[in-house]
């Protein structure tokens, strides 16, 4: 299901001829992440991964380049693993996650995993603003990125920047997340 979701993510942002399409650097083996993050990762963050491993950064390049959603550009493993280091004591994290997505200012979408009780979702942490679980899993994260594309959320503005309206987008994350019990 992720795997589809994801290539349906990725042809909305063909469509829309986004620079992030030519900068995509492919995804990784899982062998290559467990090794990467010393263990092995749960299948949705190896399918997140395996389709796309971060974007090449080149000279000009501007943050609407990179992204894949709107402020937000795919993380590589390498930058998924220095901002876990960075943000290892944050409750919400749980025990283990996975950077996925960054923006420039330090905002990230992390998938956080527990373990031990099977708690699994997605986080928004926001710089300056308290974390939130926005999404269930990856891949209701994917398919409402590819729902905000269709709905036009996500949308080209007069001067071809990726832009969003912020509070439907706030609004399908509340809906996604529901009654999430924490």
């Amino acid at each position: 299901m992720l795997e589809d979701w994801l290539r349906m993510l990725w042809r909305e942002v063909e469509r829309l001829e986004l620079p992030v399409v030519a900068d995509r650097i492919p995804g990784v083996s899982a062998r290559f992440l467990e090794s990467s993050f010393g263990k092995v990762v749960p299948s949705e963050v190896a399918g997140w991964f395996g389709a796309c491993n971060g974007v090449m950064h080149r000279s000009g390049q501007t943050q609407n380049d990179a992204a894949l959603i709107p402020g937000y550009e795919p993380l590589s493993v390498e930058d998924s693993i220095s901002i876990k280091v960075e943000y290892s004591g944050e409750a919400i994290l749980l025990s283990d996650f996975y950077p996925l997505l960054g923006s420039g200012g330090g905002d990230f979408y992390a998938a956080s995993y527990d373990q031990d009780t099977g708690l699994s979702y997605v986080v928004s942490v926001v710089v300056g603003e308290e974390s939130r679980v926005a999404y269930r899993s990856i891949s209701q994260m994917a398919e409402i990125f590819v729902q905000c594309y269709r709905d036009g959320i996500f949308f080209l503005d007069g001067e071809g920047v990726l832009q969003a309206n912020d509070e439907a987008w706030i609004q399908r994350e509340m809906a996604a997340v529901g009654e999430l019990p924490l």
